[in-house]
């Protein structure tokens, strides 16, 4: 079966690897090409850059694809509202791989919230120094909350030109960014809070894979409150990635 599979994470990689090991014939489609090379050292066959939905249904249309398989990222919701509705203009299946999330217990030093907005009242009531580890894409809208003005923020980012450009852009400067690539150790993590002197740090639900465990392990042990965005919510249910390969080739 031809398959496009949407995909920039570990998780994302894993499930298209497993798919091509049975015989499909895969197409990795990434938005960076920092994501593509990771794929093409898996041996994928791989395509990358941000596609509107003309270019998803252009690649669709000239790749011949049986289906789509979503495996962006937890909070890549535009990306999946735009696969879910090509899909639906070209009647192919659309299915979406759910990567598992984490089940934490409940502690004074977790908070969760349901947006930015939300999230940026709730750590600017926990500390000055806030260190933000939810990626550069939504940094404008981060920089932009009242609630933020009078606070110290620091930002931890993928280290490419691209990213360290947009932090610059918008007033970052070089001693509140730490660009480097996860995914980072409990050890890492103290290491880097106790050195910036983080009163509060802010992350996103990213599951197993995405490093968000070791962050609330570090701020545990060293005290610091953790802001969690809560998950976007979707129709995609959580399974294992034999039980959703096995949903997968029934559609044949």
């Amino acid at each position: 079966m031809k398959l496009l599979v949407l995909a920039g994470t570990e998780d994302g990689r894993e499930l298209a690897d497993a798919l091509m090991r049975r015989g499909h014939d895969i197409l990795v489609s990434t938005v960076t090409s920092y994501g593509a090379d990771l794929a093409q050292e898996q041996g994928l066959q791989v395509r990358s850059g941000a596609m509107d939905a003309q270019a998803l249904i252009d690649l669709v249309e000239g790749g011949g694809f049986a289906a789509i398989v979503d495996a962006t990222h937890p909070y890549a919701v535009r990306v999946k509202e735009i696969a879910k509705k090509v899909c639906e203009e070209r009647a192919i299946p659309y299915m979406c791989w759910q990567r598992s999330s984490l089940e934490l217990e409940e502690n004074p030093l977790i908070h969760w919230a349901e947006n930015i907005p939300n999230a940026a009242v709730r750590a600017a009531k926990l500390g000055h120094r806030i260190l933000l580890t939810t990626g550069s894409n939504a940094l404008p809208e981060w920089v932009s909350q009242s609630a933020l003005q009078d606070k110290r923020l620091y930002v931890r980012v993928l280290p490419t030109s691209e990213v360290l450009a947009r932090c610059e852009l918008l007033g970052f400067k070089p001693n509140q960014i730490i660009a480097a690539q996860g995914p980072f150790s409990q050890e890492w993590d103290e290491a880097m809070f106790k050195q910036l002197r983080i009163d509060v740090v802010v992350t996103k639900e990213s599951g197993k894979v995405g490093g968000t465990l070791e962050k609330v392990q570090a701020c545990h042990r060293l005290n610091i409150p953790l802001v969690i965005l809560k998950r976007p919510v979707t129709e995609a249910q959580e399974s294992s990635l034999a039980q959703f390969i096995k949903h997968l080739e029934e559609i044949q």
